[in-house]
């Protein structure tokens, strides 16, 4: 089996291509640790596997609409 024919039917049979489905993943993890942690928003973008953390926050506010600091925010008082 090809990757590129593993990549076609996991879209087809998800709707979503293979990063697409992982960054869902991580970026609901993140969200969970930014609500549920006092870790810093560098650690919990290690911690869901983000290598860079302005990918990690590039990603997380194109999914979410906002910056993971923000979002943090909002359910902090």
């Amino acid at each position: 089996m090809s990757s590129s024919y593993l990549c076609r039917t996991f879209k087809e049979a998800t709707g979503f291509s293979f990063i697409e489905y992982i960054n869902n993943i991580r970026i609901k993890e993140a969200r969970d640790l930014l609500v549920g942690s006092s870790f810093n928003v560098t650690e919990i973008a290690g911690m869901v596997g983000f290598d860079n953390i302005s990918h990690f926050g590039r990603t997380f506010k194109l999914m979410m609409g906002i910056s993971p600091l923000c979002f943090r925010k909002q359910f902090k008082s």
